[in-house]
């Protein structure tokens, strides 16, 4: 389901800036197909070295392209000005917290075993609940800044969940969470819906001598910047 929308949601790209924003939640399908991969692997339905590339490139995405990407794509298609230069520091966190996991997962022996229905995964040692909050601030903290309503919802319901998880299950917070938002991923494509909406409506009508046309206009975010 979440792979459809995530066709679907790239189907709505006009503008290279977009691209990013609108593969994540075909990513998190991926993701959770990978996922799939380290379940079999710890219930001994599959070949052990299969599951570790699996267990691997979940947690590379996770922990590493996750807090990196999600800031950067959310500033990409920001159509005010004004908020781009407070969005950016939320970048800045979330490559810096990227790049520290990215050596955790390659530099430090990773665990993963079953806790309930989710998994629970190791490796990042005494600073995981640091490690953890930056996270949280890099990935959160820009989907709030954004003038996108839909991407605030977004960003609402992760603290939502992040908070809910922490308390019911903590120990199973990369994958709970990581699920939960594939599939709050309608509301990224609820955003491009409502951004191609506003980009028809903002097209103004010029009468011609064979009838109506749209005049000739740049990027529809740029139009829209204030």
């Amino acid at each position: 389901m979440v792979g459809i929308v995530g066709v679907a949601t790239l189907t709505k790209v006009r503008h290279k800036r977009e691209l990013l924003l609108a593969a994540l939640p075909l990513a998190f399908a991926a993701h959770e197909l990978a996922e799939g991969f380290v379940w079999l692997g710890l219930r001994g339905a599959s070949p052990r070295a299969g599951a570790n590339v699996a267990l691997y490139a979940y947690l590379a995405y996770a922990w590493a392209l996750l807090p990196a990407i999600v800031p950067i794509a959310i500033l990409l298609v920001e159509p005010q000005r004004r908020r781009r230069p407070i969005m950016a520091p939320f970048s800045v966190l979330g490559t810096a917290v990227g790049v520290y996991l990215l050596w955790v997962v390659v530099d430090h022996p990773i665990t993963a075993h079953v806790a309930g229905h989710s998994i629970d995964y190791r490796g990042v040692g005494n600073s995981g609940n640091l490690v953890t909050v930056l996270y949280i601030v890099a990935t959160c903290g820009s989907f709030l800044l954004s003038s996108s309503r839909p991407i605030v919802w977004f960003g609402i319901a992760n603290l939502a969940a992040v908070a809910t998880l922490v308390v019911v299950q903590s120990e199973g917070l990369t994958s709970l969470w990581c699920l939960w938002a594939a599939i709050i991923s309608v509301l990224i494509y609820v955003h491009f819906m409502q951004r191609r909406r506003a980009d028809a409506e903002s097209v103004p009508m010029a009468t011609t001598s064979v009838g109506l046309r749209p005049r000739d206009h740049g990027p529809p975010s740029e139009v829209a910047e204030v």
